[in-house]
């Protein structure tokens, strides 16, 4: 059986998360139904990023629940799902496709169909040393970005750990854009609009005022996904940092359309403010902060335009609404996180080209294996901390 040293959750009220040996295990799996079940390939981690859902799942662990979580036959989870690896096989890097299963779309998997997510539920991940991974779900870099036999750039890896969060947050355009069709072109073709017309009327309207409230990983992600699919958005972020904050930075640079709002004393206030930098209420509210404050605003606020939709990204708090101005405003709460290889393969073209490196912070390898615990705590509740950290597993791999 193949050993390999990384970090390992477990249930356990103290030290949910370790540093140390685990053998690797490699269950036949298919990339999603219709596709052959295969073993995986063994892989050598390359650099990894951390991921507000590795810190959940060690939260987890300490209360004991991560039972459903393990592979099957194990009683813990390699867990990472963001980096590259190197394909000894095919002498290759690529990206994990994390989700995949014995469904049609392991995005919207049925009750008699299975999902596996690597590092998080159910399938080991990239936070070790070595890991299998299923031989269709390693996904190329584009070769105009890595030409064959050249080494990986520091500068290209810390970009394609958003490879995971951007699929998510390109698969959330997707579907307001889906929802934006079906919700509104009725408003169109009562104009005397076709219903074709009327459907693409309806998306770019919808996209002509934007806010995304929460400027972290999935809210500047978000930000990004919206303007490179419609470039003639308005979009407005929201944050509580102030406005010379990194990631408001970056995107003044690369996205100078794209504006910046800091939260005011009131959530009312923050409505007033949004509001006049949209030039008009949101017809696209998505929340990403994390803070049931984005409902308030939304809904409480009345800030969400009539025919709007909210679409939620955070986990956690609770989305609530009166449902009288609700109804006859005729909006629409969405939620989902979810993509699939598509979305996967977009995102890593995209991200070859975008300077998300910016963001992204390396820490050392040493710093993980000497106390993951202490590791895990500096990184996601620091300060200080960057919107990314990542660890590079194998230096001789980069440059």
């Amino acid at each position: 059986m193949r050993k390999t040293e990384g970090t390992y959750l477990v249930n356990h009220a103290d030290r949910p998360l370790r540093y140390g040996e685990a053998n690797l295990i490699n269950p036949p799996r298919r990339e999603r139904r219709g596709k052959p079940l295969m073993e995986g390939v063994l892989c050598q981690t390359v650099c990894t990023g951390f991921c507000g859902t590795d810190w959940e799942l060690a939260q987890m662990g300490a209360r004991g629940e991560l039972d459903a979580k393990f592979p099957e036959g194990q009683q813990r989870l390699i867990n990472g799902h963001e980096g590259v690896v190197w394909v000894p096989e095919e002498a290759r890097y690529a990206v994990v496709l994390i989700r995949g299963g014995d469904a049609w779309d392991p995005s919207r998997f049925e009750a008699d169909e299975s999902y596996f997510e690597y590092g998080c539920d159910g399938a080991d991940g990239l936070m070790s040393g070595h890991g299998y991974y299923h031989p269709e779900m390693l996904l190329r870099i584009p070769q105009e970005h890595l030409p064959p036999g050249e080494l990986l750039s520091r500068k290209l890896a810390a970009r394609l750990i958003f490879a995971d969060p951007m699929a998510c947050m390109l698969f959330q355009v997707e579907r307001v854009e889906d929802l934006l069709m079906g919700h509104n072109w009725r408003i169109y073709a009562a104009r005397g609009m076709n219903r074709a017309a009327a459907m693409e009327s309806a998306v770019t309207d919808g996209f002509a005022r934007v806010v995304i409230y929460g400027l972290g990983g999935a809210g500047i992600l978000g930000a990004i996904a919206i303007r490179e699919a419609f470039p003639d958005a308005r979009i407005v972020t929201v944050g509580r940092s102030d406005p010379d904050n990194a990631k408001a930075r970056l995107l003044r640079r690369h996205w100078s359309e794209i504006e910046y709002v800091q939260t005011r004393i009131s959530a009312q206030h923050t409505a007033v403010a949004i509001e006049e930098a949209l030039g008009g209420k949101p017809r696209v509210f998505v929340g990403a902060s994390g803070n049931p404050v984005e409902a308030e605003i939304a809904f409480g606020c009345g800030l969400l335009d009539n025919n709007g939709i909210y679409a939620s990204f955070s986990l956690g708090p609770q989305v609530c609404y009166d449902s009288m101005p609700f109804g006859f405003r005729n909006q629409l709460i969405f939620g989902a996180i979810n993509f699939r290889r598509d979305h996967m393969e977009a995102a890593i073209e995209l991200l070859c080209r975008r300077p998300l490196d910016e963001l992204v912070g390396e820490r050392l390898l040493e710093d993980l294996q000497r106390d993951a615990m202490g590791f895990y705590r500096e990184v996601y509740l620091a300060p200080d901390r960057p919107l990314k950290t990542m660890v590079v597993w194998e230096q001789g791999m980069v440059v």
